[in-house]
């Protein structure tokens, strides 16, 4: 009857022991395994991050060092890339309360790189990234905003109708078409920039950064963004637009 007892003892002591080392290695696994995805994640779209700065370099070369046409090869990683809401840009310039110019609203195309709910951006001469209400600025457009001086590029792009999704990697071929200056203006004492864009909070960081003034007429939410120079300087304004086409192989 003793040595029952102690068999029984035995046994219920090996099932506890077992039961708590598959316990361990099951939350070991479980827990491990959602690092590594979110490690995996993160890296896919820092990835991403650093192929749009190279793509926003290569439309660059276009765009400021006359290049015709630059590609850039970015890898997917189970993600998609396509055409993107387009951000629209209208610019005004006015010399003692009357207007000098206005470009209208430009809608200017958009290629959007997106995974698990981020999208990186590339549009108006920036990179974006765009995650749930809030959004960063990659990479700053080529704007010149001086004391004296502004040059604004106006990059229109004509973006494939084609979205590519998988774990391929995309050639993005920018081909210009047009380069063309729009305004060159002298004696400018008051610029506005009306922007609509998913990362109105990303630029309104950079906008600030150059001393200019903005407004959210919408709120911190919305994608409306007007900032001005209103200082009581001149200054001397130049609007170059250049329209590049971009298919994806």
């Amino acid at each position: 009857m003793f040595r029952d007892r102690r068999g029984v003892s035995e046994t219920v002591g090996f099932v506890l022991v077992f039961s708590l080392v598959m316990l361990t290695v099951g939350t070991v696994l479980t827990v491990g395994y959602a690092g590594l995805q979110d490690a995996r994640d993160a890296e896919r779209v820092n990835n991403a991050e650093r192929a749009f700065d190279v793509l926003a370099n290569n439309i660059e070369d276009i765009t400021a060092r006359g290049a015709p046409s630059r590609g850039t090869e970015i890898r997917l990683a189970e993600a998609s890339m396509g055409p993107g809401e387009p951000t629209v840009i209208n610019v005004s310039g006015f010399a003692g309360g009357t207007p000098q110019f206005s470009t209208g609203n430009d809608s200017l195309g958009t290629i959007v790189y997106e995974a698990d709910g981020t999208k990186i951006r590339y549009a108006a001469g920036a990179v974006t990234r765009v995650q749930g209400d809030g959004s960063t600025l990659l990479g700053d457009p080529n704007y010149l905003i001086s004391e004296d001086r502004v040059i604004i590029p106006i990059v229109e792009l004509t973006v494939q109708d084609r979205t590519i999704a998988g774990s391929r990697t995309v050639l993005v071929r920018a081909d210009r078409n047009l380069h063309d200056v729009e305004v060159d203006q002298e004696n400018i004492d008051r610029l506005t920039v009306n922007l609509t864009t998913p990362g109105a909070g990303a630029w309104q960081t950079y906008f600030e950064r150059q001393g200019m003034s903005c407004d959210r007429p919408d709120g911190d939410d919305g994608s409306r963004l007007t900032c001005e120079i209103d200082d009581g300087e001149t200054r001397s304004v130049q609007l170059v637009r250049f329209t590049i086409e971009v298919t994806f192989d």
